[in-house]
């Protein structure tokens, strides 16, 4: 038997808050109607049918209460629906928590998902953070993200030849941690695999430097940070900095599609600095969320900086 659940959205044209109405039947649900509420009222905050999947962005009888649009997107961040005129975008902004997210045309088959800062990870598409910036790691329906691929890019500059710039990972709770680097390639728990050394930076094209695989399920409980570093190796005796190295990158890969979730390219760091703590992967809420660092150290040893990454973050 069909039911009307009601979830409170948002038009973007007013920037009022309204009430969409589903019909929820067999296994599916369909987008019927809207109309104006004060505040949180509606039965539902968040997606309203989970397991069920909602057929058709389009209204199936009026558009928008407020402005007439015709079309609904799930803003990504805030978990709601907002109405728009069903055309692409690239930086939409969502009226109930201000996030800016591409957003795909309507194509009358399924609801349009953004997928940005703060938000879920979604299939396809691409979170590109800039510096300070964080996101969740899960999909845009919620399932976790259990393990992911990350991949770690950088290049020397011109002129600056035999850079050895490394990859490691902290594992770290309160003051304690493990390190995960070159001569330790792999955690006691199985959580963080290193997958080796890469000496020049000079790869295929496109392609990761370096590569690391994490299984966030695997984390032991009395750890809660992932801290991503990069350093360059002896670097007093070699006098190199990381001022010698540019495009350096962070991409979280979906191990299943082998296709990048989230990115960061770091902007250049200080000419005197030897390492730089990229990014951090830490629980929150039960799950986990990635956040964009990118600040340089004077460390000059991997171990040093790693105590000093804990001490910091």
């Amino acid at each position: 038997m069909a039911k009307v659940i009601t979830t409170v959205g948002a038009c973007s044209t007013k920037k009022k808050p309204v009430g969409f109405q589903f019909l929820i039947g067999m296994g599916e649900s369909s987008l019927e109607g809207s109309y104006s509420i004060t505040g949180d009222t509606a039965i539902v905050s968040g997606e309203p049918l989970p397991g069920k999947p909602v057929i058709g962005s389009n209204f199936a009888k009026n558009g928008c209460k407020y402005c007439g649009n015709k079309h609904v997107f799930f803003c990504g961040c805030c978990n709601r629906f907002v109405c728009y005129d069903g055309r692409a975008a690239a930086g939409f902004v969502c009226p109930s928590c201000g996030n800016t997210a591409k957003v795909p045309a309507a194509s009358g088959n399924d609801i349009p998902r953004t997928a940005s800062l703060g938000g879920h990870v979604g299939t396809g598409e691409v979170v590109r953070l800039k510096q300070g910036e964080e996101v969740k790691i899960e999909f845009s329906d919620r399932r976790p993200l259990t393990r992911i691929n990350v991949g770690v890019g950088w290049d020397p500059a011109r002129g600056a030849a035999n850079m050895d710039v490394d990859s490691s990972v902290v594992v770290a709770g309160g003051s304690s941690f493990e390190l995960i680097y070159f001569g330790n390639l792999e955690h006691p728990s199985g959580c963080v695999s290193h997958k080796g050394d890469n000496l020049t930076g000079d790869d295929l094209a496109n392609a990761d430097d370096e590569n690391i695989v994490v299984q966030l399920d695997k984390v032991p409980a009395n750890r809660d940070k992932l801290i991503f570093i990069l350093n360059v190796y002896d670097a007093k005796n070699r006098d190199q900095t990381l001022g010698d190295v540019r495009n350096m990158y962070i991409r979280l890969y979906d191990p299943v599609s082998k296709q990048p979730l989230i990115e960061y390219n770091c902007p250049q760091v200080r000419r005197g600095d030897l390492g730089l703590v990229i990014g951090m992967a830490y629980r929150a809420g039960g799950g986990w969320c990635f956040k964009a660092i990118g600040e340089g150290s004077r460390a000059e040893d991997v171990h040093v900086l790693a105590a000093e990454s804990v001490n910091r973050y």
